[in-house]
């Protein structure tokens, strides 16, 4: 697959859904971090890349992002895996332990996956990216703006731009959103082991926060690629595996070539 722009990746897609309706040595963590120093594009990608796996639930992001970095790591490319909310922070941990009930009302909701970003950017993400590592990334500022616009009514572009300018968030290389029906997710959802989340895991929410998605992968700044996630697994990983090879590649020959 040869790399493009992203409203030509976008286009095609989004008509269509419209019309459907090695293991890495990690840093030094600091559970109160509560302040990042803003940092501009060069910087934070002067070596690693940051790769994001965005969609409802159910959209298999999760599965993708395992078998990527076992490919990647196959390839002897220096990867490492994240999800959010982070299982480390205290925030965290919160998030996890209580929405599983649905016991999160929606401020609190908003700011504890603030809270949690704001540690993992300051202590994992960040850091990785100046090792020059490949970050896969399940889930990230646009999950908040997705998930939380349709329970707190602040547009996702509200959302996103205080990601941006009040952690500091870096900017992915691209965002792969991995689109799927929402009775196509909650389907998969139903054939897992565990509980369902109470929180997340809702028809009505889960339709507006798909919705929430594609409008940003068509209006927002941030390099979008959509991929019907209907597809198999296989199907949807050498999609998003030949991007990934295609723009680290092209960002070694860059690098070699100011060498």
């Amino acid at each position: 697959m040869t790399y493009q722009p992203k409203t030509d990746l976008r286009v095609p897609f989004l008509v269509l859904a419209a019309e459907a309706s090695k293991t890495a040595h990690p840093p030094v963590l600091r559970e109160d971090t509560e302040a990042t120093v803003p940092v501009n594009d060069e910087q934070r990608h002067a070596r690693g890349s940051l790769f994001v796996l965005e969609g409802i639930d159910g959209a298999g992001k999760t599965a993708a992002a395992q078998l990527l970095e076992k490919e990647l790591r196959a390839r002897g490319l220096d990867v490492v895996r994240l999800r959010e909310p982070t299982s480390e922070s205290k925030w965290g941990k919160e998030i996890r332990d209580r929405s599983v009930k649905g016991e999160l009302d929606p401020e609190e909701e908003l700011n504890l996956f603030m809270r949690d970003r704001r540690w993992h950017v300051t202590n994992k993400i960040l850091p990785y990216l100046r090792e020059g590592k490949i970050i896969l990334l399940d889930r990230y500022f646009f999950a908040s703006g997705a998930y939380q616009t349709t329970s707190t009514g602040i547009h996702w572009s509200e959302i996103l731009r205080r990601n941006r300018e009040e952690i500091h968030a870096p900017e992915p290389d691209i965002v792969f959103l991995l689109d799927v029906p929402v009775e196509v997710g909650l389907s998969r959802l139903g054939g897992r082991s565990g509980d369902v989340n109470l929180q997340f895991e809702k028809r009505g929410r889960l339709e507006k926060v798909r919705h929430a998605y594609l409008e940003m992968a068509e209006h927002d700044s941030a390099n979008f690629v959509v991929i019907d996630a209907r597809a198999s697994l296989q199907e949807v990983v050498t999609q998003i595996l030949d991007a990934i090879l295609e723009l680290v590649n092209r960002h070694r020959s860059a690098r070699k070539a100011v060498d």
